[in-house]
């Protein structure tokens, strides 16, 4: 599935700007992506280990199905996420260090 081209006005009503929107976007995606890498690994040590030996026959036509599966554009899922108002963001103030006089002895 391609990324669908969006109306700005339809961006710009889920954020306070188009650019904060891409970037809230594409934020989420790395996060989605990050995820999907991170069970690619496990998995690949789960092989490596031989646990899949012990798997039950079901079990393991259901692990191979997994991988033939097509996976969405993680872009296209953040996009949707935003759009639909799935996504919450804010924005982390940063306040100035405070600098506290030592007691003099």
């Amino acid at each position: 599935m391609a990324i669908q081209t969006i109306d700005l006005e339809e961006l710009e009503a889920t954020s306070s700007n188009v650019y904060e929107a891409c970037l809230v976007i594409a934020r989420r995606a790395r996060e989605i992506n990050g995820d999907r890498i991170a069970k690619r690994k496990e998995k690949e040590i789960l092989e490596e280990s031989g646990y899949d030996q012990d798997l039950d026959v079901y079990d393991r036509e259901f692990f191979e199905g997994i991988e033939h599966e097509r996976e969405i554009n993680p872009t296209v899922i953040a996009q949707d996420e935003l759009m639909e108002g799935k996504l919450n963001f804010h924005y982390v103030s940063q306040e100035e260090p405070k600098i506290e006089e030592l007691p003099s002895e």
